[in-house]
This record gives structure tokens, C-alpha cells and sequence, in this order.
């Protein structure tokens, strides 16, 4: 690899980030992992692609595996991964895959697979160099595609005790890995990851490891990992040693910074960028009220505002606010609680409004609210944000969508600002303590300054919060109460991790002697999975006319012809009901009511979609029937849904009192 090549694969010359990596992977001798830190936006995935481009060279692998956190990241990275993969297969014929839940909906990839089968029905074969091949399609037999794109979770499964986890070994024992934002994982998932990776040094498996806030600690772990697991079981040494090339490497916060494996060796680079730095100003507001008017004064020459909340409750009361006080502005709201082709529809309005190639007039007097799914999944760029507090890792991922792109902006915003939205009567919501925990969020508050210098100013950031010996000056019972609870959830979620996690691999003993544990029942097996999340309920969200015909929730019953109950849809038809599913909210999904809940939609499909179950693409789902308004009750809930807002709910004794939840 070097500049001429990197060119002719992605269009423009490499960056000193992306030279750096692909020059320490030319001089690496063997080849092990790889962590690549640096900020948002500055081509860590072509920096990773033209790395595994030589090791797959260098070590006879026959493809690459990319993990990414979610679905949507997921399916926004496939169109580069696969213009990448034709590039690199020119002269052979490879197979893609895309790898999660919801592959089949993704409307090139599905299109790929249809042109797929068509050329085997037909006894041709494809004239692609890079083909969606059918018989690789399933949870089993993915990684053995040569292209591999899809959630973490793909990868964090080979170290889970479960049946016919070896065809995920044989899958990733041939590639090249690369994981990004892998800062985004919490500590169940974290034992998986450090569990996989040893699994790849005994493979001999090249791991690139992605991430613009990692901590310190957490990258001494894991490179340490990979190290001692080589050590371990090439070289034969009984306790696992690793030879440090760089004093002080284990805390070192240059930025970028490059830490690598070459054998037991430890290496480490920092890299000297050009980038310019970016001053963001930090501002904190106490109400909502106040909000909506610095938006106004900001936005009064025009330029476009995100809003981002921790919960897609407070993301709706949001957007319902500034809908009614912000008249004059296009508002937007996006979050998971939408079906499908909402939620690309939402995807495409959002990149077209605010994306690289938005326009002076998209973006004008333009307010963007939602929630996580805006920290990573979509590459839009803010003139201004407004946010809740939230760890200081994931805050700075969203500061990256600040000024994301070089464009002329108006006045007022020429200034990156990111503001604080504090709650009236204290500093965050009972909703963003319950998914964080006080302990990080305590730590962020303290060591945010007025003015953040990025990217130089990241490192030292997030070492600060993540840095457990530091104290930071906090103190106080509540201070004291946040420690043992987060102490209590670390606990909680290594103990349930090592429920079924495999035993890390040895010299001399065979794979099939790994998985088997008596005390495990196929059953519990079955129930095994490598994120420590709530059980949740997804459905398909349908909507009945009083004349009984079942239509969609964006059908007009005076206009739409509908599908009767009583007959099996036809494939256009249970291929497009099959697209609107969505996860119901986890209050109906607890331990107390989830049995109730099912039992409940299972009734009302076996006494009403009965004959559904006979189409392929609708079989074994739930459906969830609203009425012509959009509304529904579900265990002792009032539901509804519109384009606009979403899945909304309230407790129906709330609701006939008139008040919302």
C-alpha cells in the first residue's frame, strides 16, 4: 500500500492518520492488533480498509470482517464496503454479506440478492465480481462470506457458548477484523470483546480496533489481551509476557494516537496532523424556555440546530414544544420508535436537509431533535447543538456532528456551540440517570470547561472521567451512592457475562472440548446473547378499518383497497407488512408484564391474522392492530402512532384523568 494505491481505491490522497497506518502495517513483522484513536470525521474506515488490504495480503486472508455497533451503522457503511470489495476482488469472484437482524430490508443489498438468485435460477453465472450469494444468507453460515459487514455482535458471538459457534471460528479465522467505535460497548459486551480477540491472536488474526474516545484504560486491556493470548499460545510460554517498545504507552494520551501488536511486542505512535483545531464553547441552560429562545436568537439569519435527548420520551415533548413555539421552523424528529420505512425516510429527509451536500436553503431555519441514534449513525452536520448530559465519551461523538463539514455559515454560528440542557430542578432527568447511572455523569459535569479544544483536547477528557483513581474533588453522600451503585452494575454485568462465556483458548486443546458445560440445557444455551439489554417485544405495526380490512398506518381507509384478514398476503404484500416492525417501548416488556403482553398480541393475532401465518415472511410475528386514528390499547396502555412523532403511550387511568406520561 502507499499513496498511488490509496488513491486509485478511494478518490483522494491519504491523510497522515491514514499513511501512518498503513506504513506501520507494511513494517509490522507479525502482525496483531491494532487501535487506531483519532476524532470523528477523519477517515478512520478508509485508514482501516487500506491497512487490511495488506494484511490480508501479507497473512492469506480471504476477506474482512467490519463490526459496527448498530443496524443503522451498519447499513450506512455497506455502500463503501462494497464499492471497496469490487475494487480489491478485480480478477475473482467474492461473496458480501450484510449481517444482522434486519439484512433482507436494506434496498440495494436486497436487490444484489435478487439478481443473485436470479443468475443461479437461470444457470449463469454472475458478472459481478462481488455477489450477494444466497446460499450465505442466515445467522449461521454469514462470516463465511469473503465480505463481512454487520453489528459487533456477529463477532462478540464467537466467544459465546452456543451451538454451532465454530462456523463463526472458521469464518473469522480467514479475515481480517476491524471493530469500529468500539468505545460504544459496556462492560458485558467488553468481556465478549476481550474474550474474541484472544480467540484471534491464537488464529493469528489481524484486529483493527477503531475509536475517537477510548479510554486509556480500556486500550491497555485490550492490546494487552491480544498480546499475552499470542504469547501464550505461539510462542509457548507458560505465563504470557509482552515487550514494551514505549515507556508509558498504558496512559499515554497523544492524540492521534496509533498502539499496535507485532508479535509479543508493544508498539505505539503518535500522529502529527495538520487538522485545524476546533474551539467549541460549551454553554448550560436550566429550562427549555430558555432554549427555544437562544435558538431564535441564533438562528435568526438562518442555519439548522440539532436537539439530542437520552430518551425517545423526552425527545417527543420535545418536538411537540418546539413545534408549538418555534413557529416558522421545518422541525424534524428521528429516533428508534418508528417502523422501518419511516425510519429511512426519516434517514434520507435528515441527510438531504443536513448532510455533506446540503444546501444554503435545506438548512435554513431547520431544528433536528432526537436521541442516540443521532451520536453516530448518520454523518449530518450541525450549525449549532443543543443536548442532555451523558458520559463524556458519548458527548464528544455528538460534538462531532457540530461543524462537522467546511461551509460558510451565517454570523451567529460561525462559533461551534454546544449547549447543556439542564433540567429546572437539577442537573439531569430520572430518565438519563436510569440509562447512564450518576457516576459517569457526575464525572462529566465536573470536568467540562466553557471552551473544548478538539481534537486536542479529547484524550485528556475522557482519561479524566474514566480514570477511577482520580476523585476529581468529588465528595458527598450522593457522590459516594453513585460509586457503589456503579461498582454494583460492573459486578452485575461481569458475573452475567461469565454465564456463557467460552474459556479462552488453549495450546494443545481441541475447540470442541471449549464449549460443552453440562450444567447448561440447550435451552438456556438458546436464550444466551452477548448484550446485557432488557427483553424486548418487536411487532408489526398494521392498522384495522371498521370494515374489517387491515391496511398500513400510512393508508387513508376511504382510499386504500387493504387485505383482508381471512386471505394469506401475497409476497409484495407480506414483503412490505414484514418491513413495518418496530420494538415496543420496554415498559412492556418488564419482567412483571412481558408474558402479558405477549399473551395479548398472540390473541389477537390467532383470532384475527390466523391465515397470515401461512406467509413465509410473516410467520411466528406479532402484529399489532391500531384503528383508523392510529391508536390502540395494549396491556392497560394507550398507543398511537403518526409519521411526525412516532410510538407514543400512556397508562390509560392517566389518560382518562388527562394527564400524559
Amino acid at each position: 500500500m502507499d499513496q498511488n494505491i490509496f488513491k486509485d481505491r478511494f478518490g483522494f490522497p491519504p491523510n497522515e492518520i491514514q499513511e501512518a497506518m498503513f506504513q506501520i502495517v507494511n513494517s509490522c513483522e507479525n502482525p496483531g492488533l491494532f487501535v487506531l484513536e483519532a476524532q470523528m470525521g477523519i477517515g478512520k474506515t478508509e485508514a482501516a480498509l487500506s491497512a487490511a488490504e495488506v494484511l490480508a495480503s501479507r497473512k492469506q486472508e480471504g476477506g474482512i470482517f467490519f463490526g459496527l455497533p448498530t443496524q443503522a451503522t451498519s447499513n450506512g457503511l455497506f455502500d463503501r464496503l462494497y464499492a471497496w470489495s469490487s475494487q480489491v476482488s478485480e480478477g475473482m469472484r467474492n461473496a458480501i454479506c450484510l449481517a444482522h437482524g434486519s439484512a433482507e430490508f436494506h434496498e440495494q443489498y436486497n436487490r444484489l440478492l435478487m439478481e443473485s438468485r436470479a443468475c443461479i435460477a437461470n444457470g449463469e453465472d454472475s458478472e459481478d465480481a462481488v455477489e450477494v450469494h444466497p446460499w450465505f444468507q442466515g445467522n449461521k453460515k454469514a462470516l463465511l462470506s469473503n465480505f463481512v459487514i454487520g453489528t459487533v455482535d456477529q463477532f462478540l458471538m464467537a466467544s459465546l457458548r452456543k451451538r454451532h459457534f465454530m462456523l463463526r471460528h472458521i469464518g473469522l479465522a480467514g479475515k481480517v477484523v476491524v471493530i469500529d467505535e468500539c468505545h460504544a460497548y459496556d462492560l458485558y459486551m467488553y468481556e465478549y470483546l476481550k474474550r474474541s480477540l484472544q480467540w484471534m491472536a491464537a488464529y493469528e488474526v489481524p484486529v483493527m480496533l477503531l475509536s475517537a474516545t477510548l479510554p486509556s484504560g480500556r486500550r491497555k486491556e485490550l492490546v494487552e489481551c491480544y498480546a499475552k493470548a499470542y504469547s501464550k499460545y505461539h510462542l509457548n510460554k507458560r505465563k504470557a509476557e509482552i515487550t514494551q517498545s514505549r515507556e508509558g504507552w498504558q496512559k499515554r494520551k497523544a492524540y492521534p494516537l496509533i498502539t499496535w501488536t507485532d508479535g509479543e511486542c508493544i508498539g505505539q505512535e503518535a500522529i502529527q496532523c495538520k487538522t485545524a483545531e476546533k474551539r467549541v464553547r460549551i454553554k448550560r441552560i436550566g429550562s427549555t424556555q430558555e432554549m427555544f429562545s437562544l435558538l431564535r436568537d441564533r438562528l435568526e439569519e438562518g442555519g439548522c440546530a440539532c436537539i439530542i435527548a437520552n430518551t425517545v420520551k423526552k425527545a417527543q415533548e420535545l418536538y411537540a414544544e418546539c413545534s408549538r413555539q418555534m413557529e416558522g421552523y421545518y422541525v424534524i424528529l428521528y429516533h428508534a420508535q418508528y417502523t422501518m420505512p419511516d425510519r429511512m425516510e426519516k434517514e434520507r429527509l435528515v441527510l438531504e436537509k443536513m448532510g455533506k451536500t446540503s444546501g444554503e436553503s435545506d438548512r435554513d431555519r431547520l431544528i433536528l431533535i432526537g436521541t442516540q441514534v443521532l451520536e453516530q449513525s448518520l454523518d449530518y452536520d450541525a450549525d449549532i447543538m443543543v443536548t442532555q448530559l451523558c458520559p463524556v465519551d458519548l458527548l464528544l461523538q455528538r460534538i462531532g456532528r457540530l461543524h462537522r463539514h467546511k461551509r460558510i455559515r451565517s454570523g451567529r454560528l460561525q462559533r461551534p456551540e454546544c449547549i447543556i440542557l439542564q433540567e429546572e430542578d437539577g442537573l439531569y432527568d430520572s430518565g438519563t440517570k436510569t440509562i447512564y447511572g450518576e457516576y459517569h455523569l457526575m464525572r462529566t459535569d465536573r470536568v467540562l470547561t466553557d471552551i473544548i479544544r478538539l481534537p486536542g483536547e479529547i484524550p485528556d477528557l475522557v482519561q479524566k472521567v474514566y480514570d477511577e483513581d482520580d476523585d476529581l474533588g468529588l465528595d458527598g453522600k450522593r457522590y459516594t451512592d453513585a460509586i457503589a451503585a456503579y461498582e454494583k452494575e460492573m459486578q452485575r454485568k461481569q458475573q452475567c457475562a461469565g454465564n456463557y462465556l467460552m474459556i479462552e483458548p488453549k495450546p494443545k486443546k481441541g475447540i470442541d472440548e471449549l464449549l460443552v458445560n453440562p450444567e447448561k440445557s440447550d435451552e438456556k444455551l438458546s436464550e444466551a446473547c452477548v448484550r446485557d439489554s432488557e427483553s424486548s417485544i418487536e411487532v408489526l405495526l398494521m392498522k384495522k378499518s371498521h370494515d374489517g380490512r387491515i391496511l398500513f398506518v400510512d393508508e387513508d381507509p376511504l382510499t386504500a383497497q387493504g387485505i383482508l384478514a381471512a386471505d394469506v398476503p401475497d409476497f409484495e404484500q407480506a414483503h412490505r407488512i414484514a418491513r413495518q416492525r418496530l420494538k415496543l417501548p420496554h415498559i412492556f416488556s418488564t419482567r412483571y408484564n412481558i408474558d402479558d403482553t405477549i399473551r395479548e398480541l398472540e390473541d389477537i393475532n390467532a383470532g384475527e391474522l390466523r391465515q397470515w401465518q401461512q406467509s413465509p415472511w410473516i410467520r411466528g410475528e406479532l402484529v399489532l392492530l391500531l384503528d383508523e386514528n392510529n391508536q390502540a390499547e395494549l396491556n392497560g396502555h394507550r398507543l398511537s402512532y403518526s409519521y411526525d412523532k412516532g410510538l407514543e403511550y400512556e397508562r390509560k387511568e392517566e389518560n382518562n384523568a388527562g394527564e400524559g406520561v
